[in-house]
């Protein structure tokens, strides 16, 4: 399977469709995914892939959009992958461990420790700096730095990746937090006794309670119909019952995935609304069941 961005201009999605409608016809076997200026494309079969690749070259060659090659990457998976060789016009694909794809560095096991690890380290960077570059014993001051400057950096895509509560990939992306708040109310002369009370002093929410919150508006949001999600049925669907209307049920608990994670916690909130929750009151309800730690 391999990885294949190529740089072109943000009419892709409308562009390539004669190139897709080609896949379809000749090389069933081949998948892809386009969204803005990157396409990818993955197949179990080593030969139709690099038909595949070759469909894309030609069609760029045609339309005077040249493929970047330093920004083509191969991502192999799975323990018995043949390891073949692919190019773009005789010009070997570049293989990695890890590719970054929309932002999110994802390795061959189709994990996110990488990006855990560097986004953590770029957290603290940042707050370091803030740090650094201001005197002030504000509090709220201190509060919208972090909220500017650092949670973009953690929160971004945090749905997608987000680890397991108590794992250590999850301690080490609460870190920056754990560490600025300590640090500000040391530099304004703050007592504190725990993590949870310089969270309650600062008024903020702990990265676990964040990323909790956005993984169950995620979910409501596909369960809706909002955000697009396909197949949706093989994964989870609501249930008949007239008492516990937002109940869900997960196809395949067995397997680790965002839905049998998030599924079981949806149904221990939702567990005594009589009505399905319109957004605004679905979002007052997390609110209430998630404390701030």
């Amino acid at each position: 399977m391999g990885s294949f961005p190529v740089a072109l201009a943000p009419a892709l999605l409308f562009t390539l469709r004669p190139t897709t409608k080609g896949f379809s016809k000749t090389t069933r076997l081949i998948h892809f995914a386009a969204f803005a200026d990157d396409i990818k494309l993955y197949s179990h079969d080593s030969i139709l892939l690099q038909s595949g690749i070759d469909i894309v070259s030609e069609w760029a060659s045609a339309n005077s959009l040249p493929l970047a090659h330093s920004k083509t990457t191969l991502l192999r998976l799975g323990a018995k992958n043949p390891g073949h060789h692919y190019h773009i016009d005789s010009i070997p694909i570049i293989e990695s461990a890890v590719v970054r794809d929309l932002g999110l560095l994802t390795d061959s096991h189709l994990k996110f420790d990488s990006h855990i690890a560097k986004t953590s380290s770029l957290a603290i960077l940042r707050c370091s700096q803030l740090l650094k570059s201001f005197r002030s014993r504000s509090l709220p001051l201190y509060k919208h730095l972090f909220n500017t400057y650092v949670l973009p950096v953690l929160e971004y895509c945090s749905a997608v990746y987000s680890p397991s509560p108590s794992s250590i990939l999850s301690h080490k992306l609460e870190k920056p937090l754990r560490s600025f708040t300590r640090k500000v109310l040391q530099k304004c002369n703050i007592r504190y006794t725990s993590y949870l009370n310089r969270l309650e002093i600062i008024d903020l929410y702990s990265l676990r309670h964040r990323r909790l919150k956005s993984q169950l508006i995620l979910l409501y949001k596909i369960i809706c119909g909002a955000t697009f999600f396909p197949e949706i049925h093989s994964y989870v669907r609501l249930s008949n019952s007239n008492r516990r209307p937002m109940t869900l049920i997960c196809i395949r608990p067995q397997v680790n995935d965002f839905f049998s994670s998030t599924v079981p916690i949806w149904n221990s909130i939702t567990s005594n609304c009589p009505e399905f929750l319109s957004p605004g009151k679905f979002i007052s309800l997390l609110e209430q069941s998630i404390n701030r730690l």
